[in-house]
Protein backbone atom coordinates (compact mmCIF):
# COMPACT_ATOMS: atom_id res chain seq x y z
CA UNK A 1 0.00 0.00 0.00
CA UNK A 2 2.80 2.41 0.92
CA UNK A 3 4.73 1.53 -2.22
CA UNK A 4 1.62 2.14 -4.34
CA UNK A 5 1.29 5.68 -3.01
CA UNK A 6 5.01 6.31 -3.49
CA UNK A 7 4.59 5.39 -7.16
CA UNK A 8 1.50 7.64 -7.43
CA UNK A 9 3.39 10.65 -6.05
CA UNK A 10 6.46 10.06 -8.23
CA UNK A 11 4.38 9.62 -11.42
CA UNK A 12 2.74 13.00 -10.88
CA UNK A 13 6.09 14.67 -10.31
CA UNK A 14 7.51 13.11 -13.49
CA UNK A 15 4.55 14.45 -15.50
CA UNK A 16 5.18 17.97 -14.24
CA UNK A 17 8.91 17.70 -14.93
CA UNK A 18 8.40 16.38 -18.46
CA UNK A 19 5.83 19.05 -19.24
CA UNK A 20 8.20 21.77 -18.03
CA UNK A 21 11.06 20.37 -20.11
CA UNK A 22 8.85 20.24 -23.19
CA UNK A 23 7.84 23.86 -22.71
CA UNK A 24 11.49 24.84 -22.39
CA UNK A 25 10.96 26.60 -19.08
CA UNK A 26 13.70 26.80 -16.49
CA UNK A 27 13.99 28.04 -12.94
CA UNK A 28 16.46 30.93 -12.71
CA UNK A 29 18.97 30.62 -9.92
CA UNK A 30 18.23 32.73 -6.88
CA UNK A 31 21.18 35.08 -6.51
CA UNK A 32 20.20 37.30 -3.60
CA UNK A 33 18.70 36.88 -0.18
CA UNK A 34 16.07 39.51 -0.97
CA UNK A 35 14.86 37.63 -4.03
CA UNK A 36 15.00 34.36 -2.15
CA UNK A 37 12.82 35.68 0.65
CA UNK A 38 10.32 37.14 -1.80
CA UNK A 39 9.98 33.73 -3.43
CA UNK A 40 9.54 31.99 -0.09
CA UNK A 41 6.84 34.39 1.05
CA UNK A 42 4.71 33.63 -1.99
CA UNK A 43 5.43 30.05 -2.89
CA UNK A 44 5.93 28.62 0.60
CA UNK A 45 9.31 27.14 -0.33
CA UNK A 46 10.36 27.51 3.30
CA UNK A 47 7.67 24.97 4.13
CA UNK A 48 9.86 21.91 4.64
CA UNK A 49 12.89 23.86 5.63
CA UNK A 50 11.49 26.21 8.26
CA UNK A 51 13.03 25.25 11.58
CA UNK A 52 11.95 28.46 13.30
CA UNK A 53 9.73 26.43 15.61
CA UNK A 54 12.50 26.26 18.20
CA UNK A 55 11.73 29.74 19.46
CA UNK A 56 9.92 30.01 22.76
CA UNK A 57 7.76 32.60 24.42
CA UNK A 58 8.96 34.26 27.65
CA UNK A 59 6.88 31.85 29.73
CA UNK A 60 8.72 28.89 28.19
CA UNK A 61 5.94 27.72 25.90
CA UNK A 62 6.79 27.04 22.25
CA UNK A 63 5.81 29.92 20.03
CA UNK A 64 3.16 29.09 17.44
CA UNK A 65 3.55 32.43 15.69
CA UNK A 66 5.34 32.90 12.42
CA UNK A 67 8.86 34.33 12.52
CA UNK A 68 8.80 38.10 12.33
CA UNK A 69 10.01 38.26 8.75
CA UNK A 70 7.33 35.86 7.63
CA UNK A 71 4.70 37.70 9.66
CA UNK A 72 5.44 40.87 7.75
CA UNK A 73 5.21 38.88 4.53
CA UNK A 74 1.63 37.99 5.35
CA UNK A 75 0.64 41.50 4.42
CA UNK A 76 2.45 41.73 1.10
CA UNK A 77 0.33 43.55 -1.46
CA UNK A 78 -1.09 41.39 -4.22
CA UNK A 79 1.07 43.00 -6.95
CA UNK A 80 4.19 42.23 -4.89
CA UNK A 81 3.10 38.61 -4.52
CA UNK A 82 2.50 38.31 -8.26
CA UNK A 83 5.90 39.85 -8.96
CA UNK A 84 7.62 37.33 -6.71
CA UNK A 85 5.79 34.44 -8.35
CA UNK A 86 6.83 35.80 -11.72
CA UNK A 87 10.47 35.72 -10.63
CA UNK A 88 10.13 32.07 -9.70
CA UNK A 89 8.38 31.29 -12.99
CA UNK A 90 4.82 30.02 -13.31
CA UNK A 91 5.95 27.21 -15.61
CA UNK A 92 9.24 26.26 -13.95
CA UNK A 93 9.61 22.62 -12.95
CA UNK A 94 10.46 23.52 -9.32
CA UNK A 95 7.37 25.70 -8.92
CA UNK A 96 5.15 23.14 -10.63
CA UNK A 97 6.46 20.39 -8.40
CA UNK A 98 5.92 22.56 -5.33
CA UNK A 99 2.30 23.32 -6.23
CA UNK A 100 1.61 19.68 -7.08
CA UNK A 101 3.01 18.50 -3.76
CA UNK A 102 0.87 20.96 -1.83
CA UNK A 103 -2.27 19.75 -3.61
CA UNK A 104 -1.36 16.12 -2.99
CA UNK A 105 -0.54 16.75 0.66
CA UNK A 106 -3.84 18.51 1.33
CA UNK A 107 -5.92 15.86 -0.45
CA UNK A 108 -4.47 12.38 -0.85
CA UNK A 109 -1.83 13.04 1.80
CA UNK A 110 -4.41 14.03 4.39
CA UNK A 111 -6.41 10.87 3.70
CA UNK A 112 -3.29 8.72 3.68
CA UNK A 113 -2.19 9.75 7.20
CA UNK A 114 -5.68 10.04 8.70
CA UNK A 115 -6.82 7.45 11.28
CA UNK A 116 -9.03 5.67 8.69
CA UNK A 117 -6.11 5.69 6.28
CA UNK A 118 -3.85 4.17 8.91
CA UNK A 119 -6.38 1.44 9.69
CA UNK A 120 -6.77 0.66 6.00
CA UNK A 121 -3.00 0.35 5.52
CA UNK A 122 -2.74 -1.92 8.54
CA UNK A 123 -5.55 -4.12 7.24
CA UNK A 124 -3.98 -4.41 3.80
CA UNK A 125 -0.57 -5.17 5.31
CA UNK A 126 -1.96 -8.26 7.03
CA UNK A 127 -2.46 -9.93 3.65
CA UNK A 128 1.09 -9.30 2.46
CA UNK A 129 3.99 -11.71 2.66
CA UNK A 130 6.14 -10.96 5.73
CA UNK A 131 9.42 -9.36 4.70
CA UNK A 132 12.61 -11.03 5.82
CA UNK A 133 14.65 -9.34 8.50
CA UNK A 134 17.85 -8.04 6.88
CA UNK A 135 21.23 -8.50 8.49
CA UNK A 136 21.50 -4.83 9.38
CA UNK A 137 22.07 -3.21 12.78
CA UNK A 138 19.60 -0.35 13.12
CA UNK A 139 18.62 2.53 15.38
CA UNK A 140 16.55 5.72 15.44
CA UNK A 141 17.80 9.17 16.36
CA UNK A 142 15.20 11.90 16.83
CA UNK A 143 15.33 15.45 18.07
CA UNK A 144 12.44 15.81 20.51
CA UNK A 145 11.62 19.48 20.89
CA UNK A 146 7.83 19.12 20.96
CA UNK A 147 7.17 16.56 23.66
CA UNK A 148 3.57 16.06 22.59
CA UNK A 149 4.84 14.51 19.34
CA UNK A 150 6.68 11.74 21.16
CA UNK A 151 3.95 9.16 20.31
CA UNK A 152 4.62 9.71 16.59
CA UNK A 153 8.34 9.08 17.13
CA UNK A 154 7.56 5.94 19.14
CA UNK A 155 5.28 4.70 16.36
CA UNK A 156 8.13 4.97 13.83
CA UNK A 157 10.50 3.27 16.26
CA UNK A 158 8.10 0.35 16.63
CA UNK A 159 8.48 -0.44 12.92
CA UNK A 160 12.17 -1.22 13.28
CA UNK A 161 13.47 -4.72 14.08
CA UNK A 162 13.18 -5.64 17.75
CA UNK A 163 16.08 -4.45 19.84
CA UNK A 164 16.82 -1.31 17.83
CA UNK A 165 17.52 1.55 20.27
CA UNK A 166 15.97 5.01 20.19
CA UNK A 167 18.31 7.97 20.74
CA UNK A 168 16.47 11.16 21.66
CA UNK A 169 18.15 14.56 21.78
CA UNK A 170 16.11 16.79 24.09
CA UNK A 171 16.65 20.41 25.17
CA UNK A 172 18.04 20.39 28.70
CA UNK A 173 15.04 22.18 30.20
CA UNK A 174 12.73 19.41 28.93
CA UNK A 175 14.71 16.34 29.83
CA UNK A 176 12.84 15.64 33.06
CA UNK A 177 9.49 15.87 31.30
CA UNK A 178 10.73 13.56 28.59
CA UNK A 179 12.10 11.10 31.14
CA UNK A 180 8.71 11.01 32.81
CA UNK A 181 6.97 10.32 29.49
CA UNK A 182 9.37 7.47 28.76
CA UNK A 183 8.93 5.66 32.07
CA UNK A 184 8.45 1.96 31.46
CA UNK A 185 9.75 2.17 27.87
CA UNK A 186 13.10 0.38 27.67
CA UNK A 187 15.50 1.08 24.84
CA UNK A 188 15.09 4.85 24.74
CA UNK A 189 18.23 6.87 25.50
CA UNK A 190 18.00 10.58 26.33
CA UNK A 191 20.73 13.00 25.30
CA UNK A 192 20.33 16.49 26.84
CA UNK A 193 21.31 19.30 24.49
CA UNK A 194 21.28 23.06 24.11
CA UNK A 195 18.46 24.65 22.12
CA UNK A 196 20.86 25.73 19.41
CA UNK A 197 21.35 24.63 15.83
CA UNK A 198 17.81 23.18 15.73
CA UNK A 199 17.89 19.42 15.10
CA UNK A 200 21.25 19.56 13.28
CA UNK A 201 23.64 20.58 16.07
CA UNK A 202 22.47 17.87 18.53
CA UNK A 203 22.69 15.28 15.75
CA UNK A 204 26.25 16.31 14.86
CA UNK A 205 27.20 16.09 18.54
CA UNK A 206 26.10 12.44 18.65
CA UNK A 207 27.79 11.73 15.33
CA UNK A 208 31.06 13.17 16.65
CA UNK A 209 30.78 11.16 19.86
CA UNK A 210 30.62 7.89 17.92
CA UNK A 211 27.09 7.15 19.12
CA UNK A 212 26.13 5.65 15.74
CA UNK A 213 29.32 3.72 15.03
CA UNK A 214 27.84 0.36 15.97
CA UNK A 215 24.95 0.64 13.47
CA UNK A 216 24.64 0.01 9.75
CA UNK A 217 21.51 2.11 9.22
CA UNK A 218 20.02 4.87 11.38
CA UNK A 219 16.74 6.71 10.88
CA UNK A 220 17.02 10.45 11.53
CA UNK A 221 13.79 12.20 12.54
CA UNK A 222 12.75 15.34 14.38
CA UNK A 223 9.50 16.78 15.67
CA UNK A 224 9.01 19.21 12.82
CA UNK A 225 5.99 21.42 13.26
CA UNK A 226 5.03 24.20 10.84
CA UNK A 227 1.97 25.98 12.29
CA UNK A 228 2.24 28.71 9.65
CA UNK A 229 1.52 26.18 6.88
CA UNK A 230 -1.87 24.77 6.10
CA UNK A 231 -0.30 21.38 5.41
CA UNK A 232 2.49 21.49 8.01
CA UNK A 233 1.16 18.69 10.21
CA UNK A 234 0.31 16.55 7.20
CA UNK A 235 3.82 16.92 5.79
CA UNK A 236 5.47 15.69 8.97
CA UNK A 237 3.13 12.74 9.21
CA UNK A 238 3.72 11.88 5.57
CA UNK A 239 7.47 11.89 6.09
CA UNK A 240 7.20 9.70 9.16
CA UNK A 241 4.87 7.33 7.33
CA UNK A 242 7.01 7.07 4.22
CA UNK A 243 10.24 6.51 6.15
CA UNK A 244 8.89 4.10 8.77
CA UNK A 245 5.15 3.68 8.45
CA UNK A 246 4.93 -0.09 8.19
CA UNK A 247 6.99 -3.05 9.36
CA UNK A 248 7.29 -4.82 6.00
CA UNK A 249 8.11 -1.62 4.08
CA UNK A 250 10.73 -0.71 6.67
CA UNK A 251 12.37 -4.13 6.51
CA UNK A 252 12.49 -3.98 2.72
CA UNK A 253 14.05 -0.53 2.91
CA UNK A 254 16.67 -1.73 5.40
CA UNK A 255 17.64 -4.53 3.03
CA UNK A 256 19.15 -1.85 0.78
CA UNK A 257 21.77 -1.24 3.46
CA UNK A 258 23.05 -4.76 2.95
CA UNK A 259 24.61 -3.26 -0.18
CA UNK A 260 27.82 -1.64 1.12
CA UNK A 261 27.64 1.47 -1.06
CA UNK A 262 24.19 2.59 0.16
CA UNK A 263 24.79 5.82 2.07
CA UNK A 264 21.48 7.68 2.44
CA UNK A 265 17.88 6.76 1.69
CA UNK A 266 15.04 9.26 1.77
CA UNK A 267 11.69 10.18 0.29
CA UNK A 268 12.16 11.49 -3.23
CA UNK A 269 9.24 13.92 -2.86
CA UNK A 270 11.37 16.04 -0.51
CA UNK A 271 14.62 15.69 -2.44
CA UNK A 272 15.69 19.12 -3.71
CA UNK A 273 18.12 19.67 -6.57
CA UNK A 274 16.75 22.79 -8.34
CA UNK A 275 19.10 25.81 -8.10
CA UNK A 276 16.53 27.88 -6.21
CA UNK A 277 16.95 25.59 -3.22
CA UNK A 278 20.44 26.89 -2.60
CA UNK A 279 18.63 29.91 -1.17
CA UNK A 280 21.35 31.94 0.63
CA UNK A 281 23.53 28.96 1.49
CA UNK A 282 25.76 28.18 -1.47
CA UNK A 283 28.80 30.17 -0.30
CA UNK A 284 28.55 28.67 3.19
CA UNK A 285 28.24 25.15 1.77
CA UNK A 286 31.31 25.67 -0.40
CA UNK A 287 33.28 26.81 2.64
CA UNK A 288 32.18 23.72 4.60
CA UNK A 289 33.04 21.45 1.67
CA UNK A 290 36.58 22.82 1.55
CA UNK A 291 36.94 22.05 5.26
CA UNK A 292 35.75 18.53 4.49
CA UNK A 293 38.73 18.11 2.18
CA UNK A 294 36.73 18.13 -1.03
CA UNK A 295 37.45 20.13 -4.20
CA UNK A 296 35.17 22.99 -5.07
CA UNK A 297 33.92 21.23 -8.19
CA UNK A 298 32.51 18.45 -5.98
CA UNK A 299 29.77 20.79 -4.82
CA UNK A 300 26.35 20.07 -6.28
CA UNK A 301 22.86 20.54 -4.94
CA UNK A 302 20.78 17.56 -3.94
CA UNK A 303 19.46 17.15 -0.40
CA UNK A 304 16.48 15.91 1.59
CA UNK A 305 14.66 19.03 2.69
CA UNK A 306 13.55 18.68 6.27
CA UNK A 307 16.63 16.58 7.15
CA UNK A 308 14.78 13.33 7.76
CA UNK A 309 16.23 10.21 6.16
CA UNK A 310 17.99 6.89 6.71
CA UNK A 311 21.78 7.01 6.73
CA UNK A 312 24.84 4.82 7.06
CA UNK A 313 27.09 6.44 9.71
CA UNK A 314 30.21 5.77 7.64
CA UNK A 315 28.71 7.91 4.86
CA UNK A 316 28.88 10.98 7.13
CA UNK A 317 32.56 10.56 8.02
CA UNK A 318 33.47 13.83 6.29
CA UNK A 319 31.01 15.77 8.41
CA UNK A 320 32.34 14.07 11.52
CA UNK A 321 35.86 15.08 10.50
CA UNK A 322 34.83 18.73 10.91
CA UNK A 323 34.33 18.16 14.67
CA UNK A 324 31.72 20.89 14.87
CA UNK A 325 30.51 21.81 18.35
CA UNK A 326 27.18 23.37 19.37
CA UNK A 327 28.99 26.67 19.85
CA UNK A 328 29.82 26.71 16.13
CA UNK A 329 26.11 27.08 15.36
CA UNK A 330 24.39 30.45 15.58
CA UNK A 331 22.28 31.21 18.67
CA UNK A 332 18.57 30.77 18.08
CA UNK A 333 17.13 33.95 16.58
CA UNK A 334 14.24 32.79 14.39
CA UNK A 335 16.51 32.53 11.36
CA UNK A 336 14.81 31.51 8.14
CA UNK A 337 17.98 30.80 6.18
CA UNK A 338 21.74 31.34 5.82
CA UNK A 339 22.84 29.68 9.06
CA UNK A 340 25.30 26.86 9.62
CA UNK A 341 22.52 24.35 10.20
CA UNK A 342 20.95 25.30 6.85
CA UNK A 343 24.33 24.73 5.20
CA UNK A 344 24.93 21.38 6.91
CA UNK A 345 21.48 20.24 5.79
CA UNK A 346 22.82 20.46 2.24
CA UNK A 347 26.07 18.67 3.10
CA UNK A 348 24.81 15.23 4.22
CA UNK A 349 24.60 14.00 0.64
CA UNK A 350 27.87 15.69 -0.31
CA UNK A 351 29.65 13.79 2.45
CA UNK A 352 28.22 10.51 1.20
CA UNK A 353 29.03 11.15 -2.46
CA UNK A 354 32.61 12.18 -1.64
CA UNK A 355 33.38 8.74 -0.24
CA UNK A 356 31.64 6.77 -2.97
CA UNK A 357 28.31 6.14 -1.25
CA UNK A 358 25.02 6.38 -3.12
CA UNK A 359 21.94 8.41 -2.24
CA UNK A 360 18.69 6.61 -2.98
CA UNK A 361 14.95 7.03 -2.90
CA UNK A 362 12.68 4.69 -0.99
CA UNK A 363 12.31 2.54 -4.11
CA UNK A 364 16.06 1.92 -4.16
CA UNK A 365 16.74 4.05 -7.22
CA UNK A 366 19.82 6.27 -7.14
CA UNK A 367 19.17 10.00 -6.79
CA UNK A 368 21.50 12.50 -8.42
Amino acid sequence: MVLHHRRFFSVGLRRIRLRSQRDGSILPEVRSVRKSHAIHEVSGLHGWNDRSHHVEEEDGRPSTMRPLTRHKGQHMALPARLTAIGRLGFRSSAYGRHVYQKIVALTLGAAFVSPPGQRLRQAVAQFGEPARRPDVRTAVVAHLYYLDLLPEILACWSMLPDGAPLHLTVPSDRVEQARHLLEGIPGAILHPCENRGRDIAPFIALLNAGTFDRYDAVLKLHTKRSPHLRDGEIRRKLLFTMLAGGRNATLRLLAAFETPDTGLIGWKACYRAAPSYWMANEARVRAVVRQMGMPDDAVRLGFFEGSMFWFRPAALARLRHLQLSPEDFEPEARQLDATLHHAIERCFTLSAWADGFSVRGLDGRVLK
